[in-house]
């Protein structure tokens, strides 16, 4: 795809967005900027539990330069650290622009990617709150239902393919990502040793490896193969913790513009269990 059409087809997101979810983008993937590659996040996490080591206790320190970004992690693995330096093609910032990783990357995680920044932009211009963590797994769901959504009303079978894939692939990476987070906050309560951390994180290798040969989404299978420790797990965790709700969420309201308003309303109340007691009386 030409550079040309890759940003008329983020333009066909953007528009999708706004007319059939509702987003609002803040003035996001409005121009092309190719100065900015890549948006930059670096992770780092104690060695022996599933915290930030950042100042401040911060989640993650973010920007544009990837070799500021590359020096950081350098800085905190000297310390004995575990980093993970995430790049992505968008933030969820006012006035993002296209860059140009956004229009290399596969249709399907455009539409991802478009779609789930969009939807921080949603929250904070309408004011609603949420946990870190809810906020992220519900904007999983918008960006991974909603590029489903997008292909299926293009009619575009590769596309519609491609995105069902990606959904599937995320929901496996999910459950891989719950699954050894939670095994891994019993393992560090044992106080293990720095053999039992190296066999622990070996066999965690061999699960990654694993569940990569099983996916068909190129962006998951990528991610799999990035070095296993704790900042992976630490970053993750936040986007998986609560997808499972998201999810159910979803299923239960019957459409992702009604998923949506459920996520907003529990964002409202700042109440997780808000999202429960919804599910619980749609099912009903």
């Amino acid at each position: 795809m030409s550079t040309a059409a890759a940003i008329g087809f983020v333009k066909d997101l953007h528009h999708f967005g706004e007319q059939v979810l509702s987003l609002e983008f803040d003035g996001s993937f409005q121009r092309y900027a190719p100065r900015y590659r890549t948006a930059n996040w670096l992770y780092s996490v104690h060695p022996d539990r599933l915290a930030s080591a950042l100042p401040g206790n911060e989640t993650f320190r973010f920007t544009w330069q990837l070799s500021t970004a590359r020096r950081w992690a350098r800085r905190h693995k000297t310390r004995g650290r575990h980093t993970y330096l995430y790049s992505a093609e968008a933030h969820g910032g006012p006035k993002c622009p296209i860059t140009p990783s956004l229009i290399q990357a596969a249709r399907a995680r455009q539409a991802y990617v478009v779609l789930h920044e969009a939807w921080h932009s949603t929250l904070r211009l309408e004011g609603v709150r949420m946990p870190y963590a809810l906020e992220e797994a519900s904007g999983r769901v918008v960006g991974v239902l909603g590029a489903v959504l997008f292909a299926q009303l293009s009619g575009d079978a590769s596309l519609i393919d491609e995105a069902a894939a990606q959904a599937k692939a995320w929901g496996a990476f999910a459950r891989f990502v719950n699954k050894t987070h939670g095994r891994l906050t019993r393992f560090y309560k044992m106080d293990p040793s720095s053999r039992e951390r190296i066999s622990q994180f070996k066999q965690i290798r061999a699960d990654a490896g694993a569940l990569r040969r099983r996916i068909d989404s190129a962006w998951e299978r990528e991610e799999l193969r990035r070095p296993m420790n704790n900042a992976f797990f630490f970053r993750y965790h936040d986007y998986t913790r609560f997808y499972p709700l998201a999810l159910k969420t979803h299923k239960a309201s019957g459409s992702l513009n009604a998923a949506m308003k459920l996520y907003k309303n529990a964002g409202r109340t700042g109440a997780i269990r808000q999202l429960e007691c919804d599910i619980r009386s749609r099912m009903t």
